[in-house]
Protein backbone atom coordinates (compact mmCIF):
# COMPACT_ATOMS: atom_id res chain seq x y z
CA UNK A 1 0.00 0.00 0.00
CA UNK A 2 1.39 3.40 -1.11
CA UNK A 3 1.62 6.27 1.48
CA UNK A 4 2.93 9.63 1.73
CA UNK A 5 6.08 8.19 3.73
CA UNK A 6 7.69 7.07 0.19
CA UNK A 7 8.80 8.94 -1.92
CA UNK A 8 11.46 10.37 -4.67
CA UNK A 9 14.24 10.66 -2.10
CA UNK A 10 13.77 6.83 -0.92
CA UNK A 11 15.70 3.58 -0.96
CA UNK A 12 14.17 1.55 -3.24
CA UNK A 13 11.74 3.94 -4.49
CA UNK A 14 12.89 4.69 -8.37
CA UNK A 15 12.88 0.71 -8.75
CA UNK A 16 9.51 0.61 -7.40
CA UNK A 17 7.78 2.99 -9.51
CA UNK A 18 9.73 1.80 -12.70
CA UNK A 19 9.35 -1.67 -12.46
CA UNK A 20 6.49 -1.98 -10.14
CA UNK A 21 5.33 -6.14 -8.72
CA UNK A 22 2.09 -7.69 -9.89
CA UNK A 23 0.35 -7.36 -6.11
CA UNK A 24 0.42 -4.91 -3.55
CA UNK A 25 0.11 -6.36 -0.13
CA UNK A 26 -1.41 -4.27 2.78
CA UNK A 27 1.59 -3.01 4.39
CA UNK A 28 2.22 0.34 4.25
CA UNK A 29 5.69 1.48 2.20
CA UNK A 30 8.05 2.95 4.55
CA UNK A 31 10.93 5.32 3.35
CA UNK A 32 13.64 2.96 4.76
CA UNK A 33 16.28 -0.02 3.71
CA UNK A 34 13.13 -2.27 4.52
CA UNK A 35 9.70 -0.81 2.44
CA UNK A 36 7.91 -3.18 4.68
CA UNK A 37 9.22 -4.15 8.05
CA UNK A 38 7.17 -6.80 9.49
CA UNK A 39 6.85 -8.62 5.44
CA UNK A 40 10.26 -8.72 5.54
CA UNK A 41 11.29 -9.89 8.99
CA UNK A 42 9.08 -12.72 9.26
CA UNK A 43 11.18 -14.51 6.54
CA UNK A 44 13.50 -15.80 9.40
CA UNK A 45 10.67 -17.95 10.08
CA UNK A 46 12.05 -19.80 7.25
CA UNK A 47 15.76 -19.92 8.54
CA UNK A 48 14.39 -21.62 11.68
CA UNK A 49 13.14 -23.54 10.31
CA UNK A 50 15.76 -24.29 8.00
CA UNK A 51 18.33 -24.81 10.84
CA UNK A 52 15.85 -27.48 12.19
CA UNK A 53 16.39 -29.06 8.48
CA UNK A 54 19.62 -29.26 8.08
CA UNK A 55 20.23 -30.58 11.85
CA UNK A 56 17.51 -33.58 11.24
CA UNK A 57 19.08 -34.45 7.87
CA UNK A 58 23.12 -33.58 6.90
CA UNK A 59 23.56 -37.10 7.39
CA UNK A 60 21.15 -38.63 4.96
CA UNK A 61 22.39 -40.03 1.97
CA UNK A 62 19.03 -38.93 0.15
CA UNK A 63 19.80 -35.66 -1.85
CA UNK A 64 16.09 -34.15 -1.77
CA UNK A 65 16.12 -34.64 2.08
CA UNK A 66 19.48 -32.84 2.28
CA UNK A 67 18.61 -30.30 0.15
CA UNK A 68 14.90 -29.04 2.35
CA UNK A 69 17.23 -26.89 4.84
CA UNK A 70 19.25 -24.84 1.89
CA UNK A 71 16.33 -24.45 -0.43
CA UNK A 72 14.52 -23.19 2.41
CA UNK A 73 17.10 -20.68 3.58
CA UNK A 74 17.15 -19.51 -0.12
CA UNK A 75 13.09 -18.99 -0.04
CA UNK A 76 13.43 -16.86 3.12
CA UNK A 77 16.54 -14.85 1.58
CA UNK A 78 14.88 -14.50 -1.53
CA UNK A 79 11.47 -13.28 -0.33
CA UNK A 80 12.91 -10.95 2.55
CA UNK A 81 14.99 -9.42 -0.45
CA UNK A 82 11.13 -8.81 -2.25
CA UNK A 83 9.74 -7.69 0.59
CA UNK A 84 12.55 -5.43 1.52
CA UNK A 85 12.41 -3.50 -1.88
CA UNK A 86 9.44 -4.28 -3.66
CA UNK A 87 10.15 -4.27 -7.01
CA UNK A 88 9.69 -6.21 -10.12
CA UNK A 89 12.81 -7.94 -10.27
CA UNK A 90 13.22 -9.20 -6.65
CA UNK A 91 9.39 -10.34 -7.05
CA UNK A 92 11.11 -12.33 -9.50
CA UNK A 93 13.82 -13.35 -7.48
CA UNK A 94 10.82 -14.36 -4.73
CA UNK A 95 9.46 -16.44 -7.33
CA UNK A 96 12.47 -18.22 -7.94
CA UNK A 97 12.30 -19.43 -4.15
CA UNK A 98 9.15 -20.67 -3.65
CA UNK A 99 9.50 -22.68 -7.02
CA UNK A 100 12.79 -24.19 -5.23
CA UNK A 101 10.95 -25.99 -2.71
CA UNK A 102 7.81 -26.57 -4.33
CA UNK A 103 9.89 -28.57 -7.05
CA UNK A 104 12.13 -29.95 -4.35
CA UNK A 105 8.72 -31.59 -2.57
CA UNK A 106 7.40 -32.50 -6.42
CA UNK A 107 10.93 -33.70 -7.51
CA UNK A 108 10.83 -36.21 -3.85
CA UNK A 109 7.25 -37.35 -4.57
CA UNK A 110 8.52 -38.55 -8.00
CA UNK A 111 11.58 -40.20 -6.41
CA UNK A 112 9.31 -42.18 -3.90
CA UNK A 113 7.73 -43.38 -7.65
CA UNK A 114 10.90 -44.06 -8.89
CA UNK A 115 10.51 -41.68 -11.60
CA UNK A 116 13.21 -39.48 -10.67
CA UNK A 117 16.80 -39.91 -9.76
CA UNK A 118 18.53 -39.07 -6.77
CA UNK A 119 21.71 -38.36 -8.67
CA UNK A 120 23.33 -35.71 -10.27
CA UNK A 121 21.11 -35.85 -13.45
CA UNK A 122 18.37 -35.67 -11.45
CA UNK A 123 19.38 -32.96 -9.30
CA UNK A 124 20.48 -31.31 -12.69
CA UNK A 125 17.02 -31.43 -13.83
CA UNK A 126 15.71 -29.96 -10.60
CA UNK A 127 17.42 -27.13 -10.91
CA UNK A 128 16.47 -26.70 -14.88
CA UNK A 129 12.67 -27.01 -13.94
CA UNK A 130 12.97 -23.85 -10.92
CA UNK A 131 15.03 -22.30 -13.43
CA UNK A 132 12.52 -22.61 -16.13
CA UNK A 133 9.44 -21.72 -14.07
CA UNK A 134 11.18 -18.89 -13.22
CA UNK A 135 11.77 -17.83 -17.05
CA UNK A 136 8.20 -18.71 -17.55
CA UNK A 137 7.04 -15.92 -14.59
CA UNK A 138 9.59 -13.98 -16.16
CA UNK A 139 7.52 -13.81 -19.29
CA UNK A 140 4.17 -13.96 -17.62
CA UNK A 141 5.04 -10.62 -16.12
CA UNK A 142 5.84 -9.37 -19.16
CA UNK A 143 2.69 -10.28 -20.72
CA UNK A 144 0.45 -9.05 -17.95
CA UNK A 145 0.06 -13.00 -16.73
CA UNK A 146 -0.88 -13.73 -12.91
CA UNK A 147 2.15 -15.67 -12.39
CA UNK A 148 0.81 -16.99 -8.76
CA UNK A 149 -0.76 -19.70 -10.86
CA UNK A 150 2.06 -21.63 -11.24
CA UNK A 151 2.57 -22.01 -8.15
CA UNK A 152 -0.90 -23.03 -7.28
CA UNK A 153 -0.59 -25.77 -10.25
CA UNK A 154 2.97 -26.71 -8.83
CA UNK A 155 1.22 -27.59 -5.28
CA UNK A 156 -1.98 -29.30 -7.39
CA UNK A 157 0.67 -31.62 -8.44
CA UNK A 158 2.71 -32.28 -4.88
CA UNK A 159 -1.09 -33.13 -3.43
CA UNK A 160 -1.31 -35.77 -6.38
CA UNK A 161 1.49 -37.21 -6.79
CA UNK A 162 1.45 -37.97 -2.86
CA UNK A 163 -1.89 -39.49 -3.09
CA UNK A 164 -0.28 -41.80 -5.29
CA UNK A 165 2.13 -43.11 -3.39
CA UNK A 166 2.14 -45.78 -0.49
CA UNK A 167 2.53 -44.09 2.86
CA UNK A 168 1.86 -45.27 6.39
CA UNK A 169 0.72 -42.13 7.66
CA UNK A 170 0.18 -39.08 5.91
CA UNK A 171 -1.00 -37.21 9.22
CA UNK A 172 1.83 -34.88 8.66
CA UNK A 173 1.54 -34.46 5.07
CA UNK A 174 -2.46 -33.21 5.51
CA UNK A 175 -0.89 -30.95 8.98
CA UNK A 176 1.33 -29.26 5.94
CA UNK A 177 -1.42 -28.96 3.74
CA UNK A 178 -3.97 -27.56 6.55
CA UNK A 179 -1.14 -25.27 8.11
CA UNK A 180 -0.30 -23.97 4.08
CA UNK A 181 -4.22 -23.70 3.06
CA UNK A 182 -4.98 -21.60 6.44
CA UNK A 183 -1.62 -18.75 5.37
CA UNK A 184 -3.35 -19.03 2.01
CA UNK A 185 -6.59 -17.74 3.66
CA UNK A 186 -4.66 -15.40 5.74
CA UNK A 187 -2.41 -13.76 2.54
CA UNK A 188 -5.75 -13.36 0.17
CA UNK A 189 -7.55 -11.50 3.40
CA UNK A 190 -4.62 -9.19 2.97
CA UNK A 191 -4.47 -8.73 -0.62
CA UNK A 192 -8.19 -8.17 -0.76
CA UNK A 193 -7.79 -5.69 2.11
CA UNK A 194 -10.37 -7.40 3.73
CA UNK A 195 -8.61 -7.58 6.80
CA UNK A 196 -5.89 -4.55 6.84
CA UNK A 197 -4.12 -1.80 8.59
CA UNK A 198 -1.65 -0.57 6.94
CA UNK A 199 0.14 1.29 9.56
CA UNK A 200 0.64 -1.55 11.90
CA UNK A 201 4.10 -2.48 11.40
CA UNK A 202 4.00 -5.37 13.90
CA UNK A 203 1.28 -7.32 12.51
CA UNK A 204 0.56 -8.06 9.08
CA UNK A 205 -1.36 -11.63 7.55
CA UNK A 206 1.00 -11.65 4.57
CA UNK A 207 3.70 -11.71 6.99
CA UNK A 208 1.91 -14.83 9.03
CA UNK A 209 1.88 -16.49 5.82
CA UNK A 210 5.45 -16.71 5.65
CA UNK A 211 5.85 -18.05 9.39
CA UNK A 212 3.00 -20.26 8.47
CA UNK A 213 4.86 -21.59 5.18
CA UNK A 214 7.70 -22.02 6.92
CA UNK A 215 5.76 -24.68 9.34
CA UNK A 216 4.14 -26.23 6.22
CA UNK A 217 7.56 -26.85 4.79
CA UNK A 218 9.11 -27.95 7.58
CA UNK A 219 5.92 -30.15 8.36
CA UNK A 220 6.00 -31.73 4.69
CA UNK A 221 10.11 -32.31 5.58
CA UNK A 222 9.46 -34.50 8.55
CA UNK A 223 6.57 -36.31 6.69
CA UNK A 224 9.19 -36.65 3.66
CA UNK A 225 12.29 -38.28 5.64
CA UNK A 226 9.28 -40.54 7.39
CA UNK A 227 7.95 -41.83 3.56
CA UNK A 228 11.42 -42.72 2.44
CA UNK A 229 12.40 -44.66 5.43
CA UNK A 230 9.36 -47.15 4.43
Amino acid sequence: MTSHLFGPSCPWFDLHTRFPPNIDWCEEKLCSVIVTPFNSWTNLAYLLAAALMWTAARRSNVTSLRLFAPVTALTGLSSFAYHQSLNLWTQLLDFFGMYAFCVLILMANLQRMHKWTDDNAGLKRYWLAVAALTVLTGISFWLGIAAQMYVAVLIAMIIATELRLHAASRRLFWLSVLTMAIAAVLSALDLTRTVCDATNHWLQLHGLWHVLTALAIYFAFLHTRLAMRH
